[in-house]
């Protein structure tokens, strides 16, 4: 089966232009690839695959034969005492189903089949999407981690020429007490991020039934943002998306049901056949039976009211559905567009400038012009900017994971 679409197209970009530096750095692919070999929903599914095929197969099966005995007219008294006048019966029986019952519920087994397979299917495009959301989490917190222990070696860095400047009577004592502020709050900044790139680790190494992660990092490029196709051809694949087909396989499966009901209208016959031996006469006769249930035609009526009722039912929430995955596409496809908007502004106009404005204010700071609150407020500002860049960039991968979920066709499913 094609891995989804997303990992080769829509984040070719993520990984595509990475090196790794680290020999067990895990890629985009890689994860989903061991995600898909080893999460335990895909052997459940695999399981209520099997399942259902086996319940196919019994109920294509014919009405089993029943082999019967039967004793009567013994231990009695008088005429009928002991088994002088017994009669003995030994009969084999079955029920002729009429109506093309046992093809109806074949139909139907093939029909619970398909259904089930689609929802296996479905699973693993499920799981590519989660997998490929906790991979771009790891690699958003390891993007943090990395601003902040920038932070920490500037900080680390300004303290000391404070401290220099505050030994020569150059700077305020209270410089040097906020320069120190500055660090610890950046230190316990990198803790946090720390703290948080664990928890995204341990979640993308549970993807695969992992109980800790058995890899260092993740390779990506943040920042490479993939382009995103009009929104117009991406709603025009709403109509082919897995949920739309599992939405058809399910009509078909309550159809096969209703073809059974029907055929329930018209009772089976049973039948049994036997020998019966007579102890008084000594002598043997054949035994025929024939019985016919009543009222089946009734029961039917109910079954299949209920057959088409589901039928209605499910036709209307495909509807619902229909149009609740337009609106959520469009939603997210502006935010989409937004969250691009937002991370080429800051990367392109805004960090720049606040690099240049920090660049001025530490001239001015070591030359005595500007105080240290002013050198303090630049660092802030810039180390503000790039953590914003950072959680926008991420949010755009998700957001794309968000759509591509959205918009994967039953193509997506073929092998």
């Amino acid at each position: 089966m094609k891995v989804f679409h997303l990992v080769v197209w829509g984040f070719a970009g993520l990984c595509g232009t990475a090196v790794a530096q680290d020999t067990n750095s895990l890629r985009l692919e890689e994860a989903v690839t061991r995600a898909l070999s080893a999460n335990p929903a895909i052997a459940v599914q695999t399981a209520e695959l099997q399942a259902v095929r086996a319940r196919a197969d019994r109920e294509s099966l014919p009405t089993p034969y029943v082999v019967g005995g039967e004793v009567t007219n013994f231990a009695g008294t008088g005429s009928l005492r002991g088994m002088s006048a017994a009669e003995t019966t030994l009969s084999i029986g079955r029920v002729i189903e009429l109506g093309g019952k046992r093809e109806a519920r074949e139909a139907l087994g093939r029909a619970e089949i398909k259904e089930q397979r689609h929802r296996t299917d479905t699973v693993r495009i499920d799981l590519t999407s989660l997998t490929s959301t906790r991979f771009i989490k790891v690699l958003a917190k390891q993007q943090e981690l990395k601003y902040a222990e920038e932070r920490i070696r500037l900080a680390g860095q300004t303290r000391q020429e404070v401290a220099a400047r505050v030994a020569s009577a150059r700077s305020p004592k209270s410089d040097l007490q906020a320069a120190e502020i500055a660090l610890a709050e950046a230190e316990l900044d990198r803790k946090n991020a720390m703290q948080e790139l664990a928890s995204a680790r341990m979640a993308l190494a549970a993807s695969w039934g992992a109980s800790a992660p058995d890899f260092d990092t993740v390779a990506g490029d943040l920042y490479s943002l993939p382009p995103v196709e009009p929104f117009e051809t991406l709603a025009a694949r709403l109509s082919m998306t897995p949920e739309l087909q599992a939405a058809r396989l399910q009509t078909e499966t309550l159809a096969a049901r209703g073809r059974v009901a029907r055929a329930s209208a018209k009772p089976d016959i049973e039948v049994n056949l036997g020998v019966r031996r007579l102890e008084a006469y000594r002598d043997h006769a054949l035994m025929l039976s024939v019985s016919i249930p009543l009222g089946s035609g009734t029961r039917s009526g109910y079954a299949v009211a209920e057959a088409n009722a589901k039928l209605a039912a499910n036709w209307a929430r495909r509807n619902a559905d229909r149009l609740e995955r337009h609106q959520d596409l469009f939603e997210r496809y502006q935010e989409l567009m937004q969250t691009r908007t937002e991370v080429e502004s800051l990367r392109k106009n805004m960090i720049p400038e606040a690099e240049g404005a920090l660049a001025a204010t530490r001239r001015g700071f070591e030359a005595g012009r500007f105080p240290f609150i002013s050198l303090a407020q630049a660092q802030r500002t810039l180390f503000d900017l790039r953590e914003r860049a950072g959680k926008a960039a991420g949010r755009y991968h998700l957001l794309l994971v968000e759509v591509e979920r959205l918009t994967a066709t039953v193509e997506d499913l073929t092998p």
